[in-house]
């Protein structure tokens, strides 16, 4: 069954591999406030003017990864406080998020303690394959500190949400293909029918050389770089895969026994089914 599963996913991946866009989203409210968000990282900002004023500002960013969060600036550009999934409140400078890990984050700020009302202004929203949903299924524990919750969102499509030391730190989407997350030594990668592989090591670091690897079963990966995004070519006994650029999220390749995830930093990470797993051997270019 696993087999047969593995070299189902192969066939879709062979067929193509798409690459992750770019999508921005239009400001909303006063003309000083700012607003983007890129969906190849899922990641969203909006920049708007703090109630102290005297040019003091508060920018906020609603990370799939790392829940929302708010920086407030004093008029020389300098951080005067940050409210966060670790700290979703400061009473003395008076900043707080509401559903600091929700689909819906709202920023409350006032000048004044006490009974003063607090000015919400809704963080920017993030594209649906960023923003968590569906129906908790599964929890998995990947380690001491590691745990991962898996999402039913529909047929063919899954999520994850990887928490270490009790704070979410990465944020996976499966819609019809693979998604993953590389993070310290582990990769976690999960299917769009809900199943994962995950392991440690068998990674090259961070910007590596550019050309080609060696996987352990002695299949290739060719790493390419394109107007500064990394890309990955699988060559495996099945084929040649289409080239995957990891804009933003990693993107993955797999065949029956070969799983890749190329980071969005260039890294690489394999993992051969029934092998000792070894971290990809450069070949040169």
């Amino acid at each position: 069954m696993r087999t047969a599963l593995r070299t189902a996913l192969a066939l879709v991946a062979l067929v193509g591999t798409a690459t992750a866009s770019v999508a921005t989203a239009t400001a909303a409210g006063a003309a000083t406030a700012t607003a983007s968000s890129t969906a190849g990282t899922c990641v969203a900002t909006k920049t708007v003017p703090s109630v102290f004023g005297g040019g003091w500002k508060v920018k906020l960013v609603n990370s799939a990864d790392r829940g929302a969060s708010a920086r407030l600036f004093d008029a020389r550009g300098r951080v005067v406080s940050t409210v966060d999934q670790s700290r979703s409140i400061d009473t003395a400078r008076g900043l707080r998020i509401t559903g600091v890990l929700s689909a819906k984050p709202v920023f409350g700020q006032r000048s004044e303690g006490g009974p003063t009302p607090w000015k919400s202004t809704a963080f920017p929203a993030l594209s649906a394959d960023c923003t968590q949903s569906g129906k908790l299924v599964r929890t998995l524990r990947l380690d001491s500190r590691t745990s991962a919750q898996i999402f039913k969102v529909s047929a063919g499509h899954y999520q994850a949400r990887v928490h270490q030391g009790g704070s979410l730190v990465r944020f996976i989407d499966a819609h019809g293909r693979a998604g993953a997350a590389v993070f310290g030594s582990r990769t976690l990668v999960l299917n769009p029918d809900g199943t994962t592989v995950t392991w440690t090591g068998a990674k090259t670091a961070a910007n590596p050389r550019l050309g080609r690897y060696k996987l352990a079963n002695g299949a290739t990966v060719k790493l390419v770089k394109r107007s500064g995004v990394y890309g990955a070519q699988l060559t495996t006994g099945h084929g040649t895969f289409p080239v995957a650029y990891a804009k933003g999220r990693p993107s993955v390749q797999q065949d029956d026994v070969t799983l890749v995830v190329l980071g969005a930093d260039g890294t690489l990470s394999a993992y051969i089914y029934g092998r000792t797993q070894k971290a990809p051997l450069y070949l040169g270019a």
